[in-house]
Order: structure tokens, then C-alpha cells, then sequence
């Protein structure tokens, strides 16, 4: 269980990376509105709840999605880590790569929340999500092996 809250919360530290390429990609005006909040504008349209949500709300729940998504995939890092390369670069981009592919090519377009870049994105938006998401894998790979090694941030003699 301590593996998987080491990684939810690499997960989270490598999200708020992600998070900053996305936000200075709009500033630069690579993307509009980025994908995680269209997704959830989606999902809160097709359960009914959009109309109940203030635009405060709503942009509470979007960051707050993309967060949980960021941990859970984070803690998946944990668990899939000692299948990856050593190298922490590596493996992050590697996971990074692997997350964005089997959420926007897989999983998304699967469940119809999203089309993925084929049909949906600009060629900016794919590079600057592509981008993102090895950001967020090499970040959260670094802060994982931060958090899980002998030295690391939560080392103790829980394990």
C-alpha cells in the first residue's frame, strides 16, 4: 500500500509539471483550452451535472480530475516500475509516453469522451500533450525514485 501512495503522490508532483507546460503552451498560444478540461466538460454534460456546477465549480473539478488521473497513474509508475528501465529518464518517458497513448489513443476515443488527435486536435495541441505527458512521466519517475529510495523523502522502517 505504501507503494502505491509513493506513487500517487510522485504522481501528483509530476502532474503540477505537466500542468505548467500546459499552462505556458496556452500563454504562448500553442492550444486553446487544454484537453483534461474539455474531457471533463464532457463527462459533467453527459451525467447531467454541467448545468448544476457554477463556473467556479467546474474549474475546481477539471484541475481536480486531472490531479486524481495524475495520481492513479502515478501509482500505476509504482507498480510498473520495476518493469521499466532502470533509468528513471527512461522509464518516465517511456511511462509518459505509454499514458498519453493509452489515454488519447486508447481509452478516450474507446469510451467517446474524446476523438484523440486524429480527430480533434491541432498538430500543436498533439506535440504540446505529447510534450506534457513527458514531462509528467520523467517528473514523476524522478520523484518517485526520490520518495521510494533508501534515502529518500518518506524513508523509515515501514518497509
Amino acid at each position: 500500500m505504501t507503494r502505491l501512495l509513493d506513487g500517487a503522490v510522485a504522481g501528483v508532483i509530476g502532474t503540477t509539471a505537466m500542468s505548467a507546460l500546459l499552462v505556458l503552451s496556452r500563454t504562448a498560444g500553442l492550444m486553446g483550452p487544454p484537453p483534461p478540461r474539455r474531457i471533463t466538460e464532457r463527462i459533467a454534460r453527459r451525467s447531467g451535472v454541467e448545468e448544476a456546477l457554477s463556473g467556479e465549480a467546474f474549474e475546481a473539478s477539471w484541475v481536480a480530475a486531472h490531479f486524481a488521473y495524475g495520481a492513479a497513474c502515478g501509482a500505476l509508475y509504482a507498480l510498473a516500475r520495476r518493469a521499466l528501465p532502470a533509468s528513471p529518464v527512461a522509464s518516465g518517458l517511456l511511462f509518459g509516453g505509454l499514458v498519453w497513448a493509452g489515454s488519447y489513443l486508447g481509452l478516450l476515443p474507446a469510451l467517446r469522451i474524446y476523438r484523440g488527435p486524429d480527430g480533434e486536435e491541432s498538430a500543436p495541441t498533439t506535440a504540446t500533450m505529447i510534450a506534457a505527458h513527458a514531462v509528467y512521466g520523467v517528473t514523476t519517475a524522478l520523484a518517485e525514485e526520490r520518495i521510494e529510495g533508501p534515502d529518500g523523502l518518506l524513508a523509515d522502517d515501514r518497509r
